[in-house]
């Protein structure tokens, strides 16, 4: 018998329902795999420092005299950003979050490229946009945008 869990995200799925839903996801996992899914996922690390990486860079864009973002510090966060989506990009997710984290990344290069948060809204309905998010929010059970 499966148990449902509820979380903060609202209700959980059921191991069964999500292990049935994987073939559709395109993830294949063996038993190995999901043994090892329980505890470590490859992609997640990685998503972490991709993030760390991306929020270092945001904040040292922001430093005077640093408008081309030539300031070696903000040369090195992009580098580290660089190689940790390389990295997922080689390796296969192991658990939802894993995709999730893989279609967060995915958002950075659909997502629609404007400041006006209408506007953005409005170009966020566009069916590339749309496919991400819903991979997203299938995976982490959160609403809005995805992490990046």
């Amino acid at each position: 018998m499966t148990k449902n869990c509820v979380s903060a995200n609202g209700p959980a799925m059921s191991r069964r329902a999500i292990l049935s839903a994987l073939p559709a996801s395109g993830v294949a996992l063996t038993a190995p795999q999901l043994a090892q899914a329980q505890t470590h996922d490859p992609i997640l690390p990685l998503y972490q420092e991709w993030l760390d990486a991306r929020g270092e860079w945001r904040e040292l864009a922001d430093l005077p005299g640093n408008g081309n973002w030539d300031d070696p510090r903000s040369a090195a966060a992009a580098a580290r950003e660089d190689v940790a989506e390389q990295q997922m990009f080689t390796l296969q997710p192991t658990t939802l979050e894993g995709i999730g984290a893989l279609a967060a990344v995915a958002w950075c290069y659909v997502k629609p490229d404007c400041t006006d948060p209408e506007e953005f809204a409005e170009l966020a309905k566009s069916y590339d946009c749309r496919a991400v998010m819903a991979i997203w929010k299938a995976c982490t059970g959160q609403d809005g945008y995805p992490v990046t």
